[in-house]
């Protein structure tokens, strides 16, 4: 009766939890940015690689051309266009306090398109970050200030939606705003892992992790086989869920993760908010080796020792439970989303005496490698190689595991493998690895690459010095010296030489580059700047005919360099 009482108590705190952060946010004071009911393919804080997701990503029915308003007066406080990230966004900071960011677009309104033309063209360049003056480009609510899109990384139509606070310009939760989104099913829970947090720790008898699906028993989830588990010593928890939403396939992310044992709070984290700063250590959240061997995302209910996440609301000792008293312990996780959908694992350990810890002791293996520790800069050296891995780097003390492997064909170094590349890194390390026989023509044209598990290599970059190549990381994994002499590609798609093009209005051309990379382009026609905008995940170049082109013969040229100063021009004469 006592734990029921407690239980329900911590349900309530939940629910007045949230709704006390809704109450934190103006409710009625912004409209949506799209006049269709909302439909989110991704929400606030979801799980991307490396990265929490920043805002929600609203449906627009898989095509472009959405209008797209300003959910309030304000005015345009930024613009930036990339390649890649964002693509076209647009930033508006209204008089509350709060900027709203719209990114993936299309593109702008028609003021804001002619700015941005002019500057890019004042600029010759297609990427631009402008911070307008604050009176120059004021937008009202409910105006149409762009359409959705597809631009930068995005993996289909849609809008990218933020909230931001103008003073922090940490993102918040848009969902908290008062926006109706229609959701009436609950999270899903597939998966439970438990993990020894000791060399001591047993679970079901093993000093390893172990996995547990789930089954829905028509009230909570319960485990799959076996609602008991073994344990013996220090461990703590994971579990991986999704959340749901009406008419929808997608897989979201969920706002909060509690867990009980027994009546005893020892872990919460919510996403209400959190800074660009610190949303890589969602490689620490997660089990990390979990999500590259196996694409699965198992969010842990423990906190490392370097793991600065603001998310985490309650994670007494961190989240490790010491099991030792022989009694059977009920383990209650309460998964929630904004929507006030609550979905419950319920399972129970029955915790082990301290004596099978001595036996399991005669199994360990002892551990190897240089020891890195979180709380100091490291070096590591040989012969061939130095490495340097700042303490803020790793987010706890390992044991660094360091293999010399043999040289590839067209490696001018042998593999260094650096560790393992299920171990994530926070921060950049400093690699320098020294040539086996490196020709001093080919100095300049060295890179440093790193090999994954096909065999196919990924350039890091590097430059020469000191009689080494020097470069950046920020992965552990297998690396050697690569050179690149290679110039980028360039394929016309839809011009050729001599051509009439007067029945067409763009010039389409791809352009990649086998190993560093795009550096820059150049469009030029009749020698002088035009604007191409670079479309990065389909290695795509599109200039949009305009008064630049005229009548006759049109002299087009396209200049592409990649990262090691390979350089391939594309010289053609067109006629309109």
């Amino acid at each position: 009766m006592y734990k029921t009482i407690i239980v329900k108590l911590f349900f309530f705190i939940l629910v007045t939890q949230n709704i006390f952060s809704q109450e934190k946010y103006p409710q009625d004071y912004f409209i949506s940015p799209l006049y269709t009911p909302l439909k989110l393919s991704g929400t606030f804080g979801e799980l991307r690689s490396d990265h929490f997701h920043s805002g929600i990503d609203i449906k627009t029915e898989e095509v472009e051309g959405f209008k797209v308003y300003a959910i309030a007066n304000g005015y345009v406080s930024r613009i930036k266009i990339t390649s890649g990230g964002y693509g076209k966004a647009l930033y508006i900071t209204h008089p509350n306090g709060y900027v709203s960011v719209y990114a993936h677009l299309q593109k702008y309104n028609n003021s804001i398109n002619e700015y941005v033309t002019n500057e890019q063209y004042n600029r010759e360049s297609f990427t631009l970050d402008l911070y307008p003056e604050k009176d120059f480009l004021i937008v009202k609510k409910g105006e149409i200030i762009a359409f959705a899109g597809n631009t930068g990384r995005s993996g289909g139509p849609h809008l990218h939606f933020e909230i931001r606070n103008e003073a922090t310009q940490k993102p918040i939760n848009p969902l908290l705003f008062g926006f109706e989104v229609k959701d009436k099913i609950k999270p899903k829970i597939n998966l439970l892992k438990v993990y020894p947090a000791s060399p001591d720790a047993l679970i079901n008898h093993k000093n390893k992790a172990s996995e547990f699906f789930t089954k829905w028993n028509g009230s909570y989830y319960t485990l799959n086989n076996n609602d008991t588990i073994l344990v013996s010593g220090k461990v703590y928890f994971g579990v991986n869920t999704y959340d749901p939403f009406n008419k929808g396939k997608n897989k979201n992310g969920v706002y909060s993760i509690e867990l009980l044992v027994d009546s005893n709070v020892i872990y919460a984290h919510d996403l209400e908010i959190f800074s660009f700063a610190e949303t890589r250590y969602l490689n620490s959240l997660i089990d990390y080796k979990e999500y590259k061997l196996k694409k699965r995302m198992v969010q842990k209910s423990f906190i490392q020792p370097n793991n600065h996440l603001s998310i985490y609301k309650i994670a007494i000792n961190r989240g490790i439970i010491d099991f030792n008293d022989n009694n059977v312990h009920k383990v209650t996780y309460f998964i929630s989303d904004l929507a006030g959908n609550v979905s419950t694992l319920l399972f129970y350990v029955k915790s082990l005496m301290p004596v099978e810890k001595i036996i399991s002791n005669t199994e360990q293996k002892e551990k190897t490698g240089k020891l890195l520790s979180y709380t100091t800069n490291n070096i590591f050296r040989t012969d061939d190689l130095i490495f340097e891995v700042p303490g803020k780097a790793i987010y706890d003390t390992l044991y660094f595991d360091y293999k010399v492997l043999s040289a590839l064909n067209n490696s001018f170094s042998k593999v260094h493998q650096l560790h393992y590349d299920f171990v994530p890194l926070q921060t950049w390390c400093i690699l320098l690895i020294k040539p086996d026989t490196l020709p001093a023509e080919l100095q300049d044209k060295a890179l440093i690459a790193k090999i994954d598990n096909n065999n196919e290599f990924t350039s890091v970059g590097g430059e020469w010095e000191d009689g080494y190549i020097k470069t950046r990381i920020r992965e552990f994994g297998e690396y050697c010296i690569l050179t690149d002499t290679i110039p980028p590609e360039i394929i016309p798609l839809n011009i050729s030489n001599n051509k009439n093009i007067a029945k067409q209005n763009t010039i389409r051309i791809k352009i990649s580059d086998e190993l560093s990379g795009i550096n820059s382009y150049r469009g030029t026609l009749n020698g002088k700047w035009i604007l191409m905008e670079y479309d990065e995940k389909n290695d795509l170049l599109i200039y949009t005919f305009d008064e630049r082109f005229q009548k006759g013969e049109n002299i087009f040229e396209l200049t592409v360099t990649d990262n090691n100063n390979n350089v391939n021009c594309y010289t053609i004469k067109l006629f309109y």
